[in-house]
């Protein structure tokens, strides 16, 4: 709130000291060769007036009808006309103006039409050159803006990517995995073998996607799949698992590690808190423009949360926030002693790049 007051401030303030210099350019000479009247200056404060009434409906017209999304050779056509009706209208306001504060003088209105003329062109003119002026302002600030939401975006990407991979790569992790494996090792060296495989999978694809910005959801289902066996071993019959995806679904770009984050609170919260286990159900589904993905699993949300679950879900509405603005979202809900998180991604292409704002 306080960054619009003061953007429009601005805009109102570089308003006004533009027409105002503007005009003082024009009654300069005047004021010089000492001609200059009351009734001079009156007129000059009116075409200020229209000055600025004029350029404040020509930038409604561009930010209510969205010109800034139009190609140029789309909108230098509106723009043309659009000055075009205006400055008729300032051309009407100024002959009105002239009339009236110079009787004496030769009359625009109802005059020689070359002088109402001269008046219109002249505002047509000014209103398109103002009108470049704000379109070139607003091309700058918002490669500006763009700019800035890049480099939030890969701060962001890189903060979540990393914590994740402590998260990975934490001791108690570790410890339990290397512990399920050593007692395969004798057991069943086939599926020991197979467990490696798994962790050595799931340590790559943390390591590599920290310099990913997002990944097709098939390949983020396989790594969420490899850490589900992995932790099967250790918890045996107690955990089971159950995929619905898409198949139309495995091209989408989601961000990496984001579902693997709620797959491991849906472990660690639900499945690790229940001596009888559960099952952990992984599931998406397409929408009008985008994605839901559900985790569920069988458990109760707590009003004292650990501070390792909070970190994640934090983590995740923070990536969230930065890469889809409010367009995304996730929700935790417990139906009938089930946890279901849903997580909502909407399609790149369907986001309004207007969350940050660009006043004026």
């Amino acid at each position: 709130m306080a960054q619009t007051r003061r953007h429009l401030l601005v805009y109102w303030g570089a308003q006004f000291a533009a027409w105002t210099g503007y005009m003082a350019l024009l009654g300069l000479p005047v004021w010089l060769g000492g001609a200059f009247t009351p009734q001079y200056g009156q007129a000059l404060l009116a075409m200020v007036i229209i000055g600025i009434a004029s350029s404040h409906v020509l930038r409604s017209f561009y930010k209510e009808w969205r010109w800034a999304d139009l190609p140029l050779e789309r909108l230098l056509p509106r723009v043309f006309l659009s000055a075009v009706a205006l400055g008729l209208l300032a051309g009407i306001a100024q002959a009105a103006v002239h009339d009236a504060s110079f009787p004496a003088a030769e009359r625009i209105l109802g005059g020689p039409a070359r002088r109402f003329a001269e008046a219109a062109i002249g505002w047509v003119l000014q209103l398109m050159a103002w009108a470049l002026a704000y379109i070139a302002y607003r091309s700058v600030v918002r490669g500006r803006i763009e700019e800035l939401r890049s480099l939030r975006l890969e701060s962001a990407n890189r903060e979540g990517q990393l914590a994740n991979l402590r998260s990975q790569l934490n001791p108690h992790f570790m410890f339990n995995a290397l512990n399920s494996i050593r007692g395969l090792i004798e057991e069943d060296p086939d599926r020991a073998k197979q467990a490696i495989t798994q962790l050595s999978a799931i340590l790559r694809n943390a390591m590599a996607t920290v310099k990913r910005r997002t990944v097709p959801l098939g390949e983020e289902i396989d790594m969420v799949s490899a850490y589900l066996t992995l932790e099967t071993m250790r918890f045996e019959e107690r955990l089971r698992v159950r995929f619905d995806i898409d198949p139309a679904l495995a091209r989408e770009p989601v961000p990496p590690m984001m579902l693997q984050t709620l797959v491991e609170n849906a472990v660690r919260h639900g499945i690790a808190q229940l001596p009888a286990g559960g099952e952990v159900s992984v599931s998406a589904r397409s929408g009008p423009n985008g994605m839901h993905i559900n985790v569920m699993n069988p458990g109760g949300l707590r009003t004292g949360k650990s501070r390792t679950e909070g970190i994640g879900l934090r983590n995740t509405r923070k990536r969230l926030r930065h890469i889809y603005g409010d367009e995304a979202s996730i929700k935790l809900t417990e139906v009938d002693g089930l946890v279901i998180c849903d997580l909502y991604i909407p399609r790149l292409n369907t986001i309004q790049t207007t969350t940050l704002n660009i006043e004026p």
